[in-house]
């Protein structure tokens, strides 16, 4: 889970130009992070890169609010 969860911080960090310090496993993309639909996006095309995984369902993926449930949606998918 660190090396997922590292890497999570690190996209995120960059796609939103913030300290990766500030990601952490109970923060809000949204709320606690700042970032809009359109980086939420491109937040999760540029994991999905990363890890070699495409978010089939989107209902699953729209539910993704915090850092914690990307990276266990992530461990889900990449098994």
């Amino acid at each position: 889970m660190a090396d997922v969860l590292g890497k999570v911080k690190q996209v995120i960090a960059e796609k939103l130009q913030i300290d990766a310090e500030q990601v952490t496993m109970e923060a809000a993309i949204v709320e606690d992070l700042g970032a809009d639909s359109l980086e939420q996006a491109d937040i999760l095309f540029s994991l999905e890169e990363e890890f070699g995984i495409r978010a089939d369902d989107s209902d699953e993926a729209d539910g993704l609010k915090t850092v914690a449930d990307i990276v266990a949606y992530l461990e889900k998918k990449i098994g």
